[in-house]
């Protein structure tokens, strides 16, 4: 199994349906609680505290003694102010919506959604390609944009990919892309899981919920499966048998001959997985600025932490990188750096292209 397919796999646990008692928490209590799950579960503790620790504890304090005397409605500003230390994209906090009685709200009209697949020819011979998403709804889309455009693709003479805005999602959106950016197998770094109730429970769930028939036998060797990640409770577990993934694909025997990525501070998550893949290839350039910056750590899934009053998603692995390449807070770095007196990002690389 490729790397991206395995990410993909995680991250396909994180739609659960959250069941739990009305259980409320003052916001001293809730601070305290935080700091118990934080520092018991999340991957990217130590690493992040280690060179800090007495920030840190600092920190904590000061905002322990703040949650005395702020109201509970106010308290999530407290939490999130916690929350920010880390750094940390993949750490999500908010509060609990509660069911209220529904009143009937007049319909707005909203203006037509931007597509967050495009493409175009310009100038004859550049094949444009923008990409503002990598949610699991664009996998479909984009398989049939370059079935449809393989011709235009085979026959150009280069490529423009703008990824600019992308967020993230999944890396199976790219993986179509691949075989005509690439120009030799990829090297890939894998991840490796923290072992908690949590994730275990999780990975149980949705493992059972793909069983067609009811079957105990079934349910033995998922059991069975996960039995590494319960004999290292608290303990970080290689997910596969390397740390380093090589993963050869098919390269098209025709495509274009100069690629042109165009990234900026907004692209991040499985954005960013797309740059370190296709960075590989000999015939790609980045262009325009560093990403954000949240790649270490991934494949969130909620956290219960005992006050039901609020919903706290954490990440559940690490990249195998860590610590020697750290990407976290730094970014991807372009290729070629796009300062503000260059106005047209496109024309920019249709020019460099052509020249």
């Amino acid at each position: 199994m490729s790397y991206p397919k395995i990410v993909a796999f995680f991250l396909s646990i994180l739609a659960i349906n959250s069941i739990y008692a009305q259980t409320d928490c003052n916001c001293k209590g809730s601070l305290e609680k935080l700091f118990l799950k934080i520092e018991t579960e999340y991957p990217g503790f130590e690493e992040k505290v280690k060179h800090d620790k007495g920030f840190y504890d600092s920190k904590k304090e000061i905002l322990l003694n703040k949650s005395n005397s702020v109201t509970n409605d106010s308290c999530i500003a407290v939490l999130q102010d916690y929350i920010s230390f880390f750094k940390d994209e993949h750490i999500f906090l908010q509060l609990r919506a509660r069911e209220t009685n529904k009143q009937e709200v007049a319909p707005t009209k909203n203006k037509p959604a931007e597509k967050e697949i495009d493409s175009k020819i310009i100038n004859g011979n550049i094949f444009y390609l923008r990409l503002s998403s990598f949610q699991y709804a664009n996998v479909i889309p984009l398989q049939e944009l370059v079935k449809h455009n393989k011709k235009s693709i085979e026959q150009c003479k280069g490529m423009i990919i703008d990824i600019r805005g992308n967020g993230g999602g999944t890396d199976d959106v790219y993986q179509p892309l691949l075989p005509y950016i690439l120009t030799n197998p990829l090297r890939i770094m894998s991840v490796e899981f923290f072992s908690t109730h949590t994730l275990i429970d999780g990975l149980r769930d949705y493992a059972i919920q793909q069983i067609k028939t009811d079957s105990l036998n079934e349910i033995r060797k998922i059991d069975s499966g996960l039995q590494e990640y319960r004999d290292n409770m608290g303990k970080f577990v290689l997910y596969g048998d390397s740390k380093v993934i090589i993963d050869s694909i098919k390269i098209s025997k025709r495509g274009p001959s100069q690629v042109i990525i165009l990234s900026d501070r907004r692209v991040a998550s499985a954005g960013e997985n797309f740059l370190f893949s296709a960075r590989q290839s000999k015939k790609v350039k980045i262009m325009g600025t560093p990403s954000m910056g949240a790649l270490d750590y991934g494949s969130i899934r909620e956290f219960k932490f005992g006050c039901d009053n609020y919903e706290l998603y954490l990440p559940t692995y690490r990249s195998t990188r860590l610590p020697n390449y750290p990407v976290d807070n730094i970014g991807i770095q372009p290729d070629i750096y796009l300062d503000e007196s260059i106005k047209d990002w496109i024309e920019f690389a249709v020019k460099y292209i052509n020249e």
